[in-house]
């Protein structure tokens, strides 16, 4: 038999209006996106973090664990001097001693994110200066992929813009726009694009 046509009714099934199988379509198609997105920011965070090899091999919980905040290291202040001595052999062009330092500040304080990105893009830059291309490419690649990891804002502007669809009411133009395209007009849709 036909069904009632716009309502996706049909004799002998389940009675599902098409604006709630499309808001369930909306709404599992926003959190896949999203939980990628965390998904890939973690896999970032892992791959960037400095000394945190330890964790290949552990179990699930313990790296999750392992994206928590944690209490400021009490070796902070050490880190920090560190950084300023190598800041200053830095300028003086002593890029040796510079990169000892810097080294030293992701060896007593790795979980601290700011001193830690700090240190790898002055090593970077020491690096550069002695001519180690291979050492200055392994440091900015961290760098860059701590950077994007979770505590980059970028992710909270994703999640929003990821999730807000499955949210918000539904369009009456574009559920008309959506019955013309099952008719046979219409391209590909926008919002199947990632961002």
């Amino acid at each position: 038999g036909r069904g009632v046509r716009g309502l996706g009714l049909a004799r002998g099934a389940e009675v599902v209006p098409r604006a709630t199988s499309r808001r369930a379509l909306v709404t599992s198609i926003a959190v896949g996106e999203a939980a990628l997105d965390l998904l890939l920011a973690c896999g970032c965070e892992l791959a960037g973090r400095p000394n945190y090899e330890h964790l290949q091999g552990e179990p699930f919980s313990v790296i999750a664990r392992s994206f928590l905040p944690e209490p400021v290291a009490e070796t902070a202040g050490v880190a920090k001097e560190a950084l300023d001595r190598g800041d200053a052999a830095l300028d003086r062009g002593e890029y040796d001693g510079a990169v000892k330092e810097f080294t030293f500040v992701l060896e007593v304080a790795p979980t601290e994110y700011k001193l830690c990105q700090r240190a790898l893009l002055k090593r970077t830059e020491a690096y550069r200066a002695v001519g180690d291309r291979e050492g200055a490419g392994r440091d900015f690649r961290k760098q860059w992929l701590w950077g994007r990891g979770l505590r980059w804002p970028g992710h909270y502007i994703l999640s929003y813009v990821f999730l807000r669809p499955a949210f918000l009411p539904l369009d009456p133009e574009v559920e008309e726009n959506e019955e013309q395209k099952r008719r046979g007009g219409g391209g590909l849709p926008l919002e199947g694009v990632l961002v």
